[in-house]
């Protein structure tokens, strides 16, 4: 256990979160639907194949010999955070990488927060303790980081001069499409905790075979449920990208745009699922460095260093070239609202349980 190691393992899995748009962003005479799926393609189903085969090698065989009730349940709520993924990729369209990953992070921490003890019954209890207002403060500064956001947005829009650099801004529609993301992207979660006996089947078969030690059978057997889970948000993406490939006719980009600039665009999605997938890679291993005491600010880091990454992505890609000083700074600050609310919400869980 390293607390530091984990803090710059999370930092890695936040560089790779905030990074895998990027080089879609310089695919060019591919319609976004077309290199969307084609990332999906090896962030969903290859990488998670080839990375569970290395790490947990029994996961077919967990797979094989779990309850199909549980594969199904898994795979419908991966299945419901696919669609508040592609809502997600439709985010960094319409608002960049800055101002869309900070929406878009911000929107999925409050609802990620909200949802639980609502659908348990248990919200009003939020307010009987001292941990439960901490959280309900970081909820409030989410809601504020996300309207200084907004704000940055309407004036962006009124100063732009950016029509090279995001030919797509449109501020009502990332924002409509952010709040999507937000409330079907905890159907991850979902997933990950009804898929946990295939994870568990995985870890017995590993360690009974002798393909891996119990610590490393442990430490890499979410790699398992993954499979599934991701395998369930591919079919999603599938279906809406489907739509959009049929109602715009944009499957004939594949050949149309030639056999080099094809080539090019298909390296860069896949260095772009890579990167997708790297961030739950690097998120799992510094998860287990940062110990008990620290374990709950895991996905307040994770956020953070995304939506830091990304803003300085935004800056490097000149996103918001044209617009004033006083532009800029209503974004960063509503950036830094957004990166304290999820650490207070990280400080509010630590203090609940």
């Amino acid at each position: 256990m390293n607390p530091l190691l984990g803090v710059f393992l999370h930092g890695i899995g936040g560089f790779a979160s905030a990074s895998f748009y990027v080089p879609i962003k310089f695919v060019r005479k591919w319609r976004w639907e077309v290199a969307w799926i084609v990332m999906g393609l090896v962030a969903w189903l290859i990488t998670p194949m080839v990375v569970a085969t290395i790490t947990i090698p029994s996961w077919p065989q967990a797979i094989a010999q779990t309850d199909n009730k549980i594969l199904l349940i898994t795979a419908i709520f991966g299945g419901m955070w696919g669609f508040g993924n592609v809502a997600y990729g439709l985010t960094m369209r319409y608002l960049g990488l800055g101002l869309g990953v900070a929406v878009a992070l911000g929107t999925c921490a409050i609802f990620g927060t909200l949802i639980p003890p609502i659908v348990g019954g248990t919200f009003l209890d939020i307010f009987s303790t001292v941990g439960g207002l901490v959280v309900m403060t970081g909820v409030v500064l989410g809601v504020l980081g996300i309207v200084i956001n907004g704000v940055a947005g309407v004036m962006k829009e009124r100063e732009c001069a950016c029509a090279d650099s995001l030919p797509e801004f449109n501020l009502k529609k990332g924002v409509a499409v952010a709040i999507v993301s937000g409330l079907l992207s905890a159907g991850f979660s979902f997933s990950l905790s009804a898929g946990n006996p295939i994870a568990e089947v995985a870890k017995s078969i590993a360690v009974d075979t002798g393909a891996c030690a119990p610590d490393s059978a442990d430490f890499f057997k979410n790699n398992a449920t993954l499979v599934v889970t991701l395998m369930g948000g591919f079919i999603s993406n599938f279906l809406i990208c489907g739509y959009m490939l049929l109602k715009n006719k944009s499957a004939g980009d594949l050949v149309s745009a030639g056999a080099k600039l094809g080539l090019s665009n298909l390296v860069l999605c896949a260095i772009a699922g890579v990167c997708w997938y790297g961030q739950f890679f690097f998120y799992g291993m510094g998860t287990t460095q940062l110990g008990k005491d620290y374990d709950f600010s895991s996905w307040s880091l994770h956020m953070s260093f995304i939506i830091i990454f990304a803003a300085f992505w935004a800056l490097g890609l000149k996103e918001w070239k044209g617009t004033s000083a006083l532009t800029k700074t209503v974004l960063w600050l509503g950036i830094l609202v957004l990166i304290a609310s999820t650490f207070v919400i990280g400080l509010g869980n630590s203090v609940s349980a």
